[in-house]
């Protein structure tokens, strides 16, 4: 199986699971569940690990959104202690990853784990809950590569 960059909005969706007052899920409860369940079952896998760029860029956009009471900021946290990689990524002066043409038009905060993603795209995928940003640059993704997993 595939290692995994887990973006941001997989853990907040799977987080509402359990504090159902999170404000910024507006996923139905059952599609809530689809992802609290996808990601209870990755924290529980010790063969798949959690991708994170060398700089940790990506692990600080999950703390500047989750708090540590939350359970997809907990997932994380015990991904750290036991089932870690971590992929070089370049950056530009403007502290966004630097990808290849063609991926330019990619959301400036995503651009981390599309460039994580191009440093194995054989063996890590990129996890999405509720964005559709990924959906949108899919045909612009698969032609370097990158595999976007749709939860939802």
């Amino acid at each position: 199986m595939a290692d995994c960059l887990v973006d941001t909005n997989v853990l907040i969706v799977a987080s509402a699971a359990v504090e159902p007052r999170y404000a910024d899920v507006t996923v139905d409860e059952r599609r809530v569940e689809v992802v609290f369940d996808w990601l209870r079952q990755f924290r529980d896998d010790d063969g798949r690990r959690l991708v994170l760029d060398e700089l940790w860029k990506i692990y600080d956009e999950y703390n500047n959104k989750l708090g540590a009471q939350h359970f997809g900021l907990q997932v994380v946290h015990h991904k750290l202690q036991s089932c870690l990689r971590t992929v070089p990524v370049d950056y530009d002066a403007d502290g966004f990853a630097r990808v290849p043409p063609g991926l330019e038009v990619i959301d400036n905060s995503d651009k981390k784990f599309v460039a994580a993603a191009l440093a194995s795209p054989a063996d890590i995928h990129i996890v999405n809950a509720a964005d559709s940003d990924w959906r949108e640059q899919a045909d612009a993704l698969g032609e370097h590569g990158v595999v976007v997993v749709e939860l939802l």
